[in-house]
């Protein structure tokens, strides 16, 4: 069942409390998870690049204590890692999520190298 491609679709409060640690357990097999979440680190970073005090605050990718637009930023860095393994395919809320981002998180996701 890991090896079909799954569509991963979400509104905008399922999106924002997503437990991605428990969805890449099950798209992905277990050889890939740390992949995974070194590619998730490098976009999550990329998407906090204006606010680089929080890098190490969130270095273990810890939602638990996040707040919402770091919380979007970390589950869009999860659905656009996950794009690269090829067994999922990313569907985004039907509102904007970026409405939940401050404006320098907002700034960072829509400059990222890969959002775009």
């Amino acid at each position: 069942m890991k090896n079909q491609r799954k569509e991963i679709i979400t509104d905008n409060k399922s999106f924002i409390f997503m437990d991605y640690q428990k969805l890449a357990h099950e798209y992905l097999p277990l050889d890939k998870i740390t992949p995974l979440k070194y590619k998730m680190t490098l976009i999550f970073h990329d998407f906090l690049k204006f606010k680089v005090w929080k890098y190490e605050l969130q270095k273990d990718l810890d939602s638990s204590c996040m707040a919402i637009g770091k919380r979007v930023c970390l589950n869009l860095a999860f659905l656009v890692a996950i794009q690269k393994f090829g067994t999922a395919k990313l569907s985004l809320p039907e509102g904007n999520i970026l409405d939940y981002l401050d404006a320098e998180l907002r700034r960072g996701v829509s400059e990222s190298l890969f959002y775009k």
